[in-house]
């Protein structure tokens, strides 16, 4: 089977149950999965996929035929070496289909009942907004392929040695410990839905100087848009404690969210796997997105656009997580 995902590297987070479940149905199939390069190296650390294929940083915001033509010959080159009986694609695009269906002429399977806008935006390379209630077109395509996707969490786990090594970064930038640390995750800047990074940088400052907090910025894997747009702002002058992470392994990025205070980002997919890992998260969304039960420390702060949403709302959530989490660690049994 080859599983193709050509989406942003967020949304793909939903392969990590996917491919289980899938491996759970076929455990003697080959599996080999296309997909953003972050994902890729989830996949292939958790054992579910025998290979993968890097599609490299794909995001919301390209509209170029050249990225397109990249993954086209990307799936083509490494799709060769191998026979696919089955292609599942998740996210249907031209490329996908073409190498799929023209270049494999394997039987191929996509999501079933889209609305018919979202089925052409997918098609031409405009993906839909992350589905937490069900994660409706792998339940959909897993299903047509007699698989079924009871449990719908990440499950992220990492060797002992990843959160080390972060801890030790943290060390070297001059961490004392103990201290309260601001992590800020933005999906795409580049995005015209993205919240802007103006107001990501405006919240990091207030939180530096109101709570002497280390901030810490981190990318996508494998890319660098977010704290390369972060240059534009007085960032790094809001504190000696400011961080960057700029093309991080994926491994790196779930060892920073993991050990954050608090993380502030514009992606729901990157908003649960926050909560998974017992993370306070404020997750900036458009209300239009379907949305699932909060937990007590995930909160959505959400409007019709995500620029709709206010420095000040972010802020003030912010004040209160930090408050509910200092306030329940008095009561802790060391």
């Amino acid at each position: 089977m080859l599983v193709i995902d050509a989406s942003p590297f967020g949304p793909t987070l939903a392969l990590l149950p996917a491919m289980r479940a899938l491996r759970g149905s076929y455990p003697k199939s080959l599996i080999v999965c296309a997909t953003s390069s972050g994902t890729c190296q989830l996949l292939s650390a958790a054992g579910f996929v025998d290979d993968t294929i890097d599609l490299g940083v794909i995001k919301s915001s390209d509209r170029r035929y050249a990225s397109a033509l990249r993954r086209l010959a990307t799936l083509i080159r490494s799709s060769r070496r191998y026979d696919f009986d089955l292609v599942l694609d998740f996210s249907p695009r031209l490329e996908t289909q073409i190498a799929s269906r023209l270049i494999l002429r394997a039987r191929t399977i996509t999501p079933s009942r889209l609305p018919s806008m979202q089925a052409f935006l997918d098609f031409v390379g405009v993906p839909g907004s992350f589905d937490r209630s069900g994660l409706s077109n792998h339940t959909s395509v897993l299903a047509q392929a007699g698989a079924e996707m009871t449990d719908k969490a990440f499950r992220v786990t990492l060797p002992d040695e990843e959160h080390a090594r972060f801890e030790e970064r943290l060390a070297k930038a001059g961490s004392r410990g103990g201290e309260l640390i601001v992590m800020l995750y933005a999906a795409n800047p580049n995005d015209s839905r993205a919240w802007p990074v103006e107001a990501f940088a405006e919240t990091a400052r207030r939180l530096a100087n109101n709570f002497d907090a280390r901030i810490i910025a981190a990318d996508v894997p494998s890319d660098s848009a977010f704290t390369d747009a972060l240059r534009a702002f007085p960032v790094a002058a809001i504190t000696p404690g400011f961080n960057k992470i700029a093309e991080p392994r994926a491994v790196e990025l779930i060892a920073a969210i993991a050990r954050a205070s608090i993380l502030i980002t514009d992606e729901p997919a990157i908003a649960q796997l926050a909560s998974e890992l017992g993370t306070p998260v404020i997750e900036i969304g458009e209300s239009a997105a379907r949305s699932f039960v909060k937990s007590q420390g995930h909160r959505i702060k959400e409007s019709s656009s995500r620029k709709r949403v206010t420095i000040e709302e972010v802020y003030e959530t912010a004040c209160e997580l930090i408050q509910e989490s200092r306030s329940s660690s008095l009561f802790q049994r060391p």
